[in-house]
């Protein structure tokens, strides 16, 4: 396959030239043949009457040389007195004179004097209509006959003169008329004449012999014929075919061909000499292009050695001078975007990481410093983008006029890395003055902004040696930082082992929410007065295949804190419903408390969760509590009781757990639209020897029956404890002295049970 453009370019060329020429000499050919053809027909026309006016001026000659002969006195006696020897002694000379070999002398009433042939008989009768010019077969031949009078000074005689139509006078003939001349008899077909070659000849004697048509025959030996038709004395037809040579008329013009082709050869070379200038010329400042944006493309934005021309390609080679200059301008600002923090200027995570991944590639030993602006997003929430941006960029240059600083980037939204070449530690003089540095405010405008940070300390190569570890077990530290309230936090060895489970257990519970690994287990509800089970609390346990047993206090905060906690309530609440259309129940009679995050509690989707169960069963309310925590309604009391009244208002029932360890008092619950109040297990469980505790249970018991709550204790591990709450007028009890959270199973049978025993 051909690849370059000058080689194609060339064979174009030539292509185009040789094309042109080849149609040229096909076309002339083709028009040269067709005239050819005419010429020759026009021709043959042409011969024709040549031919037939070349036996006319023989039949004068022979009719001259017949005169000759019959005015000769001697012949004329002769004649006149019968002398027989004289007459043919005189035929015999004068024939030879003339070259003659038929010779007739007929007396005036066509009887035969003398003779050389015998003439057929139709030549016998003499008049003024016969006398003259003649054709006549005589043994096989055809003669021209010539007949004269001869007169003494009356008529006497008629002499008859013959010459022989040979394929000698053919040929002589042939000369004169430009054109071969065939004759045959049309009787028996045979040629009587001809100036054709002997093949020829033989060809047409086989053919007329078989009857074949003479068209076909003449263009298979490409020749052009005129046919014509002369007649005899006794009525006998004599065709004359007059034809010449194809080939022969265009040997000429195939010397002509032949001088064109040379002619054509010397152009072809020409234009190929011309093509490979031209394409030269194209192909020259294209490959300088070609060079040029190789070099490009490796990156050199280095002058280009392009030709300087005053056409089209110089253009191009400006314009690609000018495309070069615009591409590095706009390579080396995508450079720096691509590498630089557009709101500060400072190197960004990209650039961070290159740096310090050569650093660690040098095994240079140093600290990372994370900085972390706390509740950034809380600020800039509530000051607007706009104020956020301006103490960004201030922070930036903060931290960029550090003194010790190797390295200052920003590597997120509210986080600023720096790189110390020194190992830092908590009292090292870099840290302080760093400190010192940010905590004046961040002046915008004519406000002052105090801003608070949490940072975290690596050291490298002993916390990691790459980079993501390093940013990773930083932001490990900077997330213990913000839990104790502190400035900064150095990392040590283990404080990631934590977290990175956690990513674990969060990444395994979105597979255990689609999978079986999740159950619910029961832990009996019972009455206080009578200890017979009236209900049972939703606990959920997980067990990963990953993990092994999960407890809910480790992977609960974190579904909270991911969003996963509303497909876990979900589950937990089908699963409940389907619980409790398994049991056989009386209205009231029984109650499944299930536990709501406080994430469920600010979300619209705990509403259509709640929609949806209705649909599924309209009396579930009848059967289902709803357990939140103090927590959930302390921290947004107004969106929490909207929801907690429009689930009232469907008739589902609240209870507030783990009462007495959050923040909210009775006079605050007076104002919750709830039904039951859950006493925490820290007051229950040391009852038995607690005056104290008695008094804090028996008091809330009291003033919650006041409200209209009724009360459950949770943490009921002893007869005692159970005796007590029973006094002081508990309504409900749970507690492992009754039983452990059990599966649905062992709880239905335990309700089959209970139910036999009464």
């Amino acid at each position: 396959m051909i690849r370059t453009f000058r080689t194609r370019l060339l064979i174009i060329l030539l292509l185009l030239v040789a094309g042109a020429l080849t149609i040229s000499l096909a076309a002339m050919g083709v028009a040269v043949k067709e005239q050819v053809e005419r010429s020759v027909s026009q021709e043959l026309v042409v011969s024709d009457r040549v031919f037939r006016e070349l036996l006319d001026n023989r039949s004068q000659l022979l009719k001259q040389a017949a005169e000759v002969l019959t005015d000769d006195f001697g012949f004329k006696r002769a004649v006149a007195t019968g002398d027989r020897e004289t007459i043919v002694s005189a035929l015999v000379n004068h024939g030879d004179r003339i070259g003659t070999e038929l010779m007739v002398l007929r007396g005036p009433d066509g009887a035969e004097i003398a003779a050389t042939h015998s003439l057929p008989a139709s030549t016998n009768t003499i008049d003024s209509a016969n006398a003259g010019q003649q054709l006549a077969l005589v043994g096989g031949e055809l003669f021209q006959l010539i007949t004269v009078p001869v007169r003494a000074p009356q008529l006497i005689a008629y002499a008859t003169l013959g010459f022989t139509i040979d394929s000698s006078l053919a040929t002589e003939l042939q000369s004169l008329a430009n054109a071969d001349i065939s004759l045959w008899q049309e009787s028996n077909s045979s040629v009587l004449a001809s100036s054709l070659s002997a093949r020829e000849q033989q060809a047409l004697s086989q053919l007329l012999k078989n009857g074949e048509d003479l068209s076909t025959w003449l263009e298979t030996q490409s020749l052009v014929g005129k046919e014509a038709l002369l007649s005899t004395d006794s009525d006998e037809q004599v065709h004359v075919l007059l034809s010449a040579s194809i080939e022969k008329a265009l040997q000429e013009f195939n010397q002509l061909q032949w001088h064109i082709a040379v002619i054509a050869l010397i152009a072809m070379l020409l234009a190929g000499v011309v093509a490979i200038l031209m394409s030269r010329s194209v192909s020259r400042p294209l490959e300088r292009l070609i060079k040029a944006a190789q070099q490009l493309q490796r990156g050199d934005y280095g002058q280009l050695r392009l030709e300087q021309r005053d056409d089209e390609f110089g253009q191009l080679a400006v314009t690609f001078d000018s495309m070069r200059t615009a591409i590095s301008e706009r390579e080396q600002r995508i450079s720096f975007q691509a590498m630089h923090d557009q709101l500060t200027g400072l190197p960004n995570r990209r650039y961070f990481a290159d740096y310090l991944g050569q650093w660690l590639k040098e095994q240079r030993s140093g600290t990372l410093l994370l900085v972390n602006i706390y509740q950034f997003r809380t600020l800039n929430d509530s000051l607007g983008q706009k104020v956020g941006d301006q103490v960004l960029a201030q922070i930036a240059q903060r931290l960029s006029e550090q003194s010790g600083i190797e390295f200052v980037a920003r590597v997120g939204g509210d986080e600023f890395a720096l790189l110390y070449s020194p190992l830092l530690t908590e009292d090292s003089s870099q840290v302080n003055e760093l400190s010192r540095q940010l905590a004046a405010p961040v002046k915008v405008g004519e406000s002052d902004y105090p801003i608070a940070f949490n940072c975290a300390a690596v050291v490298f190569p002993e916390h990691g040696d790459g980079f993501d570890t390093l940013l990773r077990r930083a932001q490990v530290a900077v997330q213990r930082a913000k839990s104790e309230h502190a400035f900064v936090s150095f990392y040590r060895h283990g404080m990631d082992e934590q977290h990175l489970r956690q990513l674990t257990i969060l990444e395994q519970l979105q597979q255990a929410c689609d999978g079986n690994e999740l159950k619910l287990l029961l832990q009996p509800k019972i009455d206080c007065q009578t200890g017979k089970t009236i209900g049972a609390e939703a606990l959920l346990r997980w067990h990963s295949q990953v993990l092994g047993f999960v407890g809910p206090d480790e992977f609960i905060p974190l579904a909270e804190q991911s969003g996963l906690i509303k497909q876990l309530t979900r589950w937990v609440c089908e699963t409940a419903l389907e619980i409790i259309q398994s049991l056989t129940l009386r209205d009231g009679a029984f109650s499944l408390s299930v536990n709501l995050s406080a994430v469920d509690l600010l979300s619209d989707e705990i509403l259509r969760l709640f929609d949806d169960l209705k649909q599924l069963q309209s009396d579930i309310h009848q059967y289902l509590i709803l357990e939140v925590t103090e927590s959930a309604i302390v921290t947004d009391p107004e969106a929490a009781i909207s929801r907690l009244n429009w689930l009232r208002e469907r008739g589902f029932r609240v209870s507030i757990d783990d009462y007495g360890t959050g923040y909210s008092s009775l006079a605050q619950m007076r104002n919750l639209p709830v039904n039951e109040l859950k006493i925490d297990r820290a007051f229950v469980q040391p009852l038995a020897n607690s005056v104290v505790d008695q008094s804090i249970v028996r008091s809330t018991i009291q003033l919650a029956h006041e409200l209209n709550l009724s009360v459950v204790a949770e943490g009921v591990e002893d007869e005692s404890s159970w005796r007590l709450l029973q006094q002081q007028g508990c309504d409900v009890l749970q507690g492992f002295y009754f039983s452990k959270p059990i599966a649905v199973a062992e709880f239905k049978q335990r309700l089959e049970d209970e139910a036999n025993e009464n």
